[in-house]
């Protein structure tokens, strides 16, 4: 029997918890602890670090001038000193590398990169369109900054003063150029930065980059990106994207591995940016197909007729739609009312639960008999697709957010999430963004990555964990043969709770515990010996992570085991 060093006080409630480390074992891809952003590796050693976001479509690399899109007036934004070497990026890739970490770098595919002028341009003149709703001075109302420019409007328009050409009926700046900020790309263009990477760093073979990203989220440029790209994208037009710079990329470096479509989140699984959300006229001239699974079975049948397997990783963004799961609007702690923590906790059954319907707008979709729109199940979903359509495409989740960074219910549902993409076979995943140093969700990714402040990682292989009741307690199994049975136990409860380990195997040696919660930074808070099959963590904070670290059955033939 095992007691929590912080044992007491009231009777905590008991939930067992059944394991058996012998079924529905996956093997667990470091992968999934990725961000995006440039970490200090010393810090933690994120073993995936994505370049990507909005600002990196436009990406010119032989400049290093980023354009800010919808996100900031439609800027062109110069970065050091206008040459690759001098760049952030490549610093980034660099350090990376030089960490053991993959990069994946995002490519842009929209057909355009910013000037290789080293000053702001903006999309939406004033001058030259007319007047505009807001500008990058009037953003800032009656105090705006020296450094603003207030010719930079927004692209939107108030047709009763402005009576150019340029101003529609909808209150749209239109017809507009994109060559203001911008310079056409071609495939080629691509090809030409995977190569000059080759030459920087090394093939993806030898030690070099090796994930690429097709854009981000293109289903949304006609919002992000409508000064270059104002009509919306279909299904064609995204795969012949696809053909025209995954080819180029392969071409370059066949041992890359390209990451596509990179949806923008649960509409873009079943339909295009033409198509209302989950079905329409595009998808209706496609077989009714589901984008994904479209573009799926799009990417094995390219590969039975020409050779070439044009995307390796299938790539999705993914954001739980619940009313203030998810706000970037609250730094620094998010929402963490009683009712917003409850239900963050709870949305993260949208990840495997083919029974959960959505606590938001996503339940007003429906449950159709045939996609069961109103339940995402979205990990399941997914695999499926890919067994039907494209059997070895590896999954990634390379944007999603379970809310701020010093949230107790949001470090607790990272933690979580990261158990939960173990499980069902996530393959790569980024939180977007990279937690602040020192923050409650830095926490959910040393849980993980460097437990005990020595380096000791949460690896091997996923197995099966059932917890009686997931709603209070969240419970996971991983299973590194030869060394350690590792348990995370995540009490979701507002109360302590106990849970009741019948671990389905003997085991004998040292345990030690560690845990997080919203008050308590990660440390080791007990240890002991275990001999026999069963065994219990009790009186559990309320809303913390643990982390029970057990001998293996064989660990006898470990040489130099600890815990």
């Amino acid at each position: 029997m095992l007691w929590s060093a912080l044992s007491g006080g009231a009777l905590a409630a008991t939930v067992p918890v059944s394991v058996d480390l012998d079924l529905d074992r996956r093997a667990l891809s470091p992968d999934i602890f990725g961000v995006s952003g440039w970490p200090n590796f010393q810090q933690v050693a994120y073993p995936l670090v994505r370049w990507g976001g909005n600002s990196t479509t436009r990406y010119n690399w032989q400049a290093d001038v980023h354009n800010t899109a919808g996100d900031w007036f439609f800027m062109n934004i110069p970065d050091g000193d206008g040459t690759p070497a001098a760049s952030s990026f490549e610093a980034g890739i660099g350090a990376a590398l030089a960490a053991d970490a993959h990069p994946l770098v995002t490519l842009t595919t929209i057909g355009y990169i910013a000037k290789p002028v080293q000053q702001k341009r903006w999309g939406f003149s004033r001058i030259k369109y007319g007047p505009q709703l807001q500008d990058e001075c009037s953003y800032f109302g009656n105090d705006p900054p020296t450094w603003c420019t207030a010719d930079a409007g927004n692209g939107l328009c108030n047709p009763a003063q402005n009576q150019t050409q340029f101003c529609n009926s909808s209150g749209v700046i239109v017809n507009n150029d994109p060559l203001d900020t911008s310079d056409v790309a071609t495939p080629q263009t691509m090809r030409n930065w995977v190569g000059h990477l080759q030459q920087t760093f090394g093939s993806a073979a030898n030690g070099g980059v090796r994930n690429y990203a097709l854009d981000n989220e293109p289903m949304l440029w006609n919002s992000t990106h409508r000064d270059v790209h104002p009509q919306p994208l279909t299904y064609d037009e995204i795969w012949q994207r696809t053909v025209a710079y995954a080819s180029a990329v392969k071409a370059q470096d066949p041992a890359a591995q390209v990451f596509g479509p990179v949806t923008w989140g649960y509409c873009d699984l079943f339909g295009s940016a033409a198509d209302n959300c989950v079905d329409g006229s595009d998808r209706e001239a496609h077989e009714g197909k589901p984008f994904v699974k479209w573009y799926l079975g799009k990417v094995c049948e390219y590969q039975a007729q020409n050779g070439v397997r044009l995307v390796d990783v299938l790539d999705l963004h993914y954001y739980p739609q619940g009313q203030g799961v998810v706000d970037f609007s609250d730094p620094p702690n998010g929402s963490e009312t009683a009712t917003v923590s409850a239900r963050r906790l709870r949305s993260l059954k949208e990840l495997y639960d083919a029974n959960w319907e959505s606590e938001s707008w996503v339940a007003d979709l429906g449950n159709d008999p045939t996609w069961h729109y109103s339940r995402p199940n979205l990990i399941p979903r997914v695999r499926a697709w890919i067994d039907e359509e494209c059997p070895g495409t590896r999954l990634a989740i390379t944007e999603y957010n379970w809310g701020a960074d010093n949230g107790a219910s949001s470090a607790l549902a990272q933690a979580e999430a990261l158990a939960i993409f173990a499980r069902e076979g996530v393959d790569a995943a980024a939180r977007w963004v990279m937690p602040d140093s020192g923050s409650l969700v830095e926490r959910a990714f040393r849980l993980y990555l460097d437990y005990d402040g020595q380096g000791s990682r949460v690896q091997g292989f996923s197995t099966r964990a059932i917890s009686s009741d997931v709603d209070a307690l969240g419970a996971y199994a991983v299973h590194a043969p030869g060394q350690r049975v590792m348990i995370l136990l995540f009490n979701k409860a507002t109360t302590s709770t106990t849970a009741n380990l019948d671990l389905g195997t003997s085991l004998a040696g040292p345990w030690k515990l560690y845990r997080f919660s919203g008050t308590s930074d990660l440390a080791q808070v007990a240890s002991g010996n275990i001999n026999g099959s069963t065994i219990a963590v009790s009186n559990m904070p309320a809303r913390s992570a643990n982390l029970l670290v057990l001998p293996d059955a064989d660990v006898i033939f470990a040489d130099g085991f600890e815990p």
